[in-house]
């Protein structure tokens, strides 16, 4: 039983591939967060190493270990749970010695599966001696185990590697198959269901914690507030808000572009109710004040909005000037203040 959901061209390519035992010996799964990489590389781990037929079944002892982390035959390497596990430490990259640790698990025979599987998260975070150190083992294919690299962006991941895996890259799910999904296999309420489909991005994996953690949620809707009361709020009030950012910046990069990602959805929310097409907004559960916003602002000054952020976000993550950066997209879009646009 494979648990990656909406995602049926994949499973049917490894399906045959399992049949037919012509499986590749290493992937490169790519796709947005929340997409479903960590769960289809534990169903490709369950497959190859599944008692019964046709693989995976989800039920026999080795799918069941696997699922519950328990398999001494998988082993996952990743950033976000080395770092929970090494408090005050933050590791920003995989090291050679996590690979040469790879190495040593490859060279040693199953201990109670049929094939090794090693899962490698936030591939593109491999350091270059790193990545070096483990094209030296993908060019060397072992018989009885397979290879999962995941990540968010397959351009960060040096060519040699790529050429030498089975790429497979996971779109987003349609707003509607999630909600449906939601409703009759989970029973989420369809309200509900229908706003987490929409801000899931076509991210099944969001939209079922969302739905199984009121926190995560909640966080949303504090960050959206947030970036809503900043849209009306006076030019030195936002400039406090970019000084904020910006120190947590330093801190923690990825919360910031969580933040830049709302800013863009909401903009994007404006731009298609502007052109006409309020069935295709994300944000539906305020869809009344982005409508009466929408008809005081011109299309060029939503599209212009658009592209500050993705300016903003492009020289962050060129290491420019964190909170000049800031303070320039909070120059860059007009005011929003009651039914009245101020630039």
């Amino acid at each position: 039983m494979w648990r990656i959901t909406g995602q049926e061209d994949v499973v049917s390519l490894l399906s045959r591939g399992l049949e037919k035992k012509s499986l590749a010996h290493a992937f490169l799964i790519s796709g947005p967060p929340h997409i479903g990489k960590m769960t289809l590389a534990v169903d490709i781990a369950q497959a190859v190493n599944c008692l019964k037929i046709p693989p995976p079944c989800g039920k026999c002892q080795s799918c069941l270990k696997i699922q519950q982390g328990k398999h001494a035959d998988v082993h996952v390497i990743s950033l976000a749970a080395q770092n929970d596990e090494e408090e005050g430490k933050t590791r920003t990259e995989i090291s050679i010695d996590d690979i040469r640790q790879i190495q040593h698990a490859v060279s040693l025979p199953p201990f109670e599966g049929k094939h090794k599987a090693f899962i490698i998260d936030d591939a593109e975070s491999m350091s270059i001696e790193a990545a070096n150190c483990l094209l030296k083992t993908l060019e060397e294919p072992v018989t009885q185990a397979v290879f999962m690299l995941l990540t968010t962006n397959a351009s960060l991941i040096p060519e040699t590697i790529v050429s030498r895996c089975q790429k497979i890259s996971l779109k987003p799910i349609a707003a509607s198959e999630i909600e449906k999904i939601l409703i009759k296999d989970y029973d989420i309420d369809s309200q509900k269901a229908a706003v987490l489909s929409r801000l899931s991005h076509g991210c099944f994996g969001w939209a079922l914690s969302a739905a199984q953690d009121e926190k995560i949620l909640e966080d949303y809707f504090e960050k959206r507030s947030r970036v809503l009361e900043a849209m009306a709020a006076s030019l030195q009030e936002r400039f406090s808000y970019a000084g904020t950012l910006s120190t947590q910046f330093s801190k923690d990069r990825a919360s910031v572009y969580g933040i830049m990602d709302v800013w863009l959805d909401i903009w994007r929310d404006l731009l298609l109710l502007k052109t006409g097409l309020p069935d295709s907004v994300n944000n539906i559960d305020i869809a009344g004040q982005l409508k009466q916003w929408a008809a005081t602002i011109g299309l060029n000054a939503i599209r212009d909005s658009i592209q500050a952020i993705q300016e903003a976000k492009i020289q962050l993550a060129l290491n420019a000037n964190a909170r000049l950066v800031l303070e320039v997209m909070m120059l860059d879009i007009p005011v929003m203040a009651g039914n009245t646009v101020k630039r």
